[in-house]
Order: structure tokens, then sequence, then C-alpha cells
């Protein structure tokens, strides 16, 4: 049976205790948590005892360390390294199954597109730093999920493979996003790019984020779900068929749109 979560800063921010009661009072099986972005407490990683109380009724799917692994500036690259290491050594601790982060750009913030992204050199760069990320899972008996983006260095699902081949480790898996893979030129393809994705990375992907977009002025603009030009049956079906354990997480899903589209995807589960 599919686990429903959603990202915790979409619902708000909030005291722990109180992200676990709106969790559950709005019906999701679990969060992707950033801590900085959902909780009102700033999180201590040496003394997690009040945390772990509060959330030991709620789920996390993944632990949300984003950082941009090709930052021109070399400080911010290290420090977000650092981040993402203290949370692969405490993810156990805290019952989370993943932490995530994405491929980053040579934009620095924001995570922009420029060309130079889609590099070799840059998947290279990439493929080292998640090896050392790995590298510290695979010593905490942790999880890194790696989510690609169009504008990012893995900008496909082909550049994802490259990196979970090269890496080659059972502690290395992958969200996918499909609308991250998106663009103005190629969202006519999404279905095609989903079923790339299935066909390349089926034996890794652990979490699917939903989205849902239109297209307006010429730009991506993200709806609730069933609201856009998503097939959310074709695309729960499949997931279904290939890889029915993954996690199901709503990201960028807000305010009335949360039960509504929580309602469209149990629906569209419950017809299985």
């Amino acid at each position: 049976m599919f686990k429903i979560g959603i990202r915790a800063h979409d619902i708000g921010k909030m005291s722990a205790k109180e992200l676990s009661e709106t969790v559950h009072a709005l019906g999701f099986d679990g969060i992707q948590l950033v801590f900085k972005k959902a909780l009102l407490d700033e999180v201590d990683f040496n003394h997690l005892s009040e945390l772990k109380e509060s959330l030991r009724h709620t789920k996390i799917m993944m632990l949300g360390a984003y950082f941009n692994p090709v930052h021109p500036d070399y400080k911010e690259l290290i420090q977000g390294v650092e981040y993402f290491e203290k949370h692969l050594k405490i993810a156990k601790e805290l019952h989370a199954d993943y932490v995530g982060s994405e491929t980053g750009s040579l934009m620095g913030s924001p995570w922009g597109y420029v060309k130079e992204n889609h590099d070799d050199l840059r998947l290279k760069h990439v493929i080292d730093i998640f090896r050392k990320l790995v590298s510290t899972a695979e010593k905490h008996d942790s999880y890194v999920a790696i989510e690609g983006a169009y504008a990012h260095v893995c900008y496909s699902p082909f550049r994802i493979k490259q990196v979970i081949e090269a890496i080659h480790s059972k502690h290395l898996k992958v969200t996918i996003d499909l609308f991250n893979f998106l663009s103005i030129e190629n969202y006519q393809k999404r279905m095609e790019i989903f079923e790339e994705s299935l066909k390349l990375l089926k034996n890794d992907i652990v979490i699917y984020h939903l989205k849902d977009f239109i297209i307006e002025d010429g730009k991506l603009m993200q709806v609730g779900l069933g609201k856009g030009l998503m097939d959310y049956p074709k695309i729960i079906k499949r997931i279904e068929e290939v890889t029915p354990n993954a996690y199901l997480i709503f990201e960028g899903v807000t305010g009335a749109d949360i039960p509504e589209s929580l309602k469209l995807i149990k629906d569209l589960i419950e017809r299985k």
C-alpha cells in the first residue's frame, strides 16, 4: 500500500509536536522535513530526545538537507557538505529513511540554469561530492536520495543514472520529481521523460515528488494536483506497476490544495 507524505514546511512553520498533530489530522502517513523551514525551534544535533518524542508518531520519509554541490563559492560548498553529513549521522536515530539533495548549479544562489551546468566536468564534480556523502552514509547506516532537475547538473534521468552507476552503493537512492525535469521546451514530452525515469532507475527510486503545473506567460507554474497537465491516473498506475513501495510526497502543494490533492491521489490509489 502506498505511503503518502508532504513536505512539512508546505503546511507551515510550527513546533514539532504541532507538526505531528497537523500531519495526522490532514491524513498523511509521513513528512519530508527541512528543520530550518518547518520547525520553530533550532535543532540541536547532539540532543535529539525531545524532537524524537515529539515526532514519534510521525514517519520522517526524508530529511531535506538540500545544498548546492557545485556552488562556485568553495566556502558555501563545504558548509553544505558538512550540514548534509550532520543529517546522515542522525538519520537512523530519528528513523528517517533518506537524506535528500539536488545536484546544484554554477549560478550559486538561486540555483538557476546556466549552460555549463550540463557539462561532463560538472557531472564529475557532483559524483565526487556524492561519493563522499555516500561513504558517510555507509558508516552510519543511512541513505542518500539524489534528485535531478532540468536546470541543474543532473538534468535528465540518464544523468542521474550515471551518478548511480559511478558510485555503485546500496546507500545511494533516487527521488523522481517529474516537474523538475521539465522546461518550456520539453514539457510536452513529460510522460516520455517519466517512462525513461522508470526504465533507467526503477531499482533505485524510493520517493516520488508529486506536483502539477500549467503554462502561464510562457512559464511552468505549479498548481494543485489534478488542476494541471500531469496525467495522475496514468502516473499513479505506472508507479504502482514499477515501484509500488516508493513514497509519494507532495511538494509545493499548499493551503486549500492540500486536502483536495490528497483526496485525488487516495481516490486514484483505491481504484486500483
